[in-house]
């Protein structure tokens, strides 16, 4: 995703080995997690991308990553060059957002 735009969730573990040695497969529970979130909201982001030919649309994607201190991250962004005019506007053009407002419902999802 080098030059374009990400929005990411971030979800953070303290390191407790007293509560992670009676749970642990946890590691891998909270990264689908995450996984699935950070999914959910770049198929809503594709669902929503403004469409012309298909290649911003298409070029929407989701990387899970894992932190040394036991964070799960997961960012949902593009790598077209025009993804920001379209995301955030321009001095004459609304932005039409559709990366926030994926990144929004997969996070109303979550919540549920």
């Amino acid at each position: 995703m080098r030059g374009g735009i990400r929005i990411g969730v971030s979800v953070s573990l303290q390191r407790d080995d007293a509560l992670l040695s009676g749970l642990s497969g946890l590691g891998g529970v909270l990264r689908n997690a995450v996984g699935e979130a950070g999914e959910a909201a770049a198929a809503e982001a594709r669902r929503l991308a403004p469409v012309r030919t298909g290649r911003l649309r298409d070029s929407i994607g989701c990387a899970v990553s894992e932190g040394e201190n036991g964070s799960v991250q997961a960012a949902v962004g593009t790598n077209v060059p025009y993804a920001a005019a379209q995301e955030l506007g321009t001095a004459k053009r609304p932005g039409k957002h559709f990366l926030e407002r994926g990144m929004a419902a997969a996070g109303a999802a979550l919540k549920r």
